[in-house]
């Protein structure tokens, strides 16, 4: 493609965003749609993400993910925003940027598309992490279950995180075995098992029979706790259904255009093998 100064430039911001895939999914869509626009990985390493994005104003971006740990620091940093959190980026054209949080919704989107009777059978959910994610997931499964239950290695953490959330509560990280044989839903939100790093030997054989698992790590698609869900029988989502879901509701707030998921899929698959 030609780029000139009329293209419309995008791009993912965090620290890391080495591994991320969202530029393939984006660039792939721009294609289909005949769209002016690129969209590139940008590493934002600053202790003050806020600023950095204000300062972004006057560059020409037209929008931007965000990713850990920049979540929270985008949505203070935007003139409009939904909630604390942000995962979409967009500048307006009165020059005001716009903060949007596709996480939870990009996540119920996933959960649809794999395990589309799930709203008939999870009443309780454990989502293990209390990072912008797991509070953007938990926010959008409260209405539609009983309890949604947070464990995370720093407890006050998961406790903060529960009480933004009318039905949230608090696990304390060595009572994890009790959480996942609580629940009929267990979403797996943090970097535990990335990129081969290690990851707790999780109580797998502690859920339900009717237990859904699901990790929204994507690298390697196939995790730990993906493989031991298998194991047992029990449906397990992998990272690319909200990466895919998230990042086409994202796509849709740019340029109000939706995009292919089944397209994208096939490519990111691609590209991980």
């Amino acid at each position: 493609m030609k780029i000139t100064a009329a293209t419309k430039v995008l791009g993912v911001i965090g620290d890391p965003v080495g591994h991320s895939l969202s530029p393939i999914m984006h660039n792939g869509w721009i294609a289909d749609a005949g769209l002016d626009a690129v969209y590139v990985a940008l590493p934002l390493k600053t202790a003050d993400a806020a600023s950095a994005i204000k300062a972004m104003r006057g560059l020409g971006f037209t929008g931007l993910n965000v990713t850990v740990p920049h979540k929270e620091a985008a949505a203070s940093a935007a003139d409009r925003r939904e909630g604390a959190v942000a995962n979409v980026l967009r500048w307006e054209e009165d020059g005001w940027l716009s903060a949007f949080n596709t996480d939870g919704a990009g996540f119920l989107d996933s959960l649809d598309e794999s395990a589309p009777d799930w709203r008939g059978r999870v009443k309780r959910a454990l989502i293990v992490g209390a990072g912008g994610a797991a509070q953007a997931i938990g926010q959008a499964l409260s209405p539609h279950v009983e309890t949604v239950h947070f464990i995370n290695r720093t407890q006050e953490r998961a406790n903060t995180v529960a009480r933004s959330i009318r039905n949230g509560r608090m696990l304390r990280w060595d009572d994890m075995e009790r959480g996942f044989g609580a629940v009929e839903l267990v979403v797996q939100t943090t970097t535990l098992g990335m990129n081969g790093t290690e990851a707790p030997a999780w109580p797998v054989e502690f859920c339900r029979p009717n237990a859904i698992v699901a990790d929204i790590v994507y690298r390697p698609i196939e995790t730990e706790l993906l493989a031991a869900a298998r194991a047992r029988g029990l449906p397990a989502i992998d990272g690319l259904g909200m990466l895919i879901h998230q990042g086409a509701r994202s796509f849709e707030l740019w340029f109000g255009v939706k995009p292919d998921v089944a397209k994208a899929r096939e490519r990111l698959l691609a590209a991980l093998a």
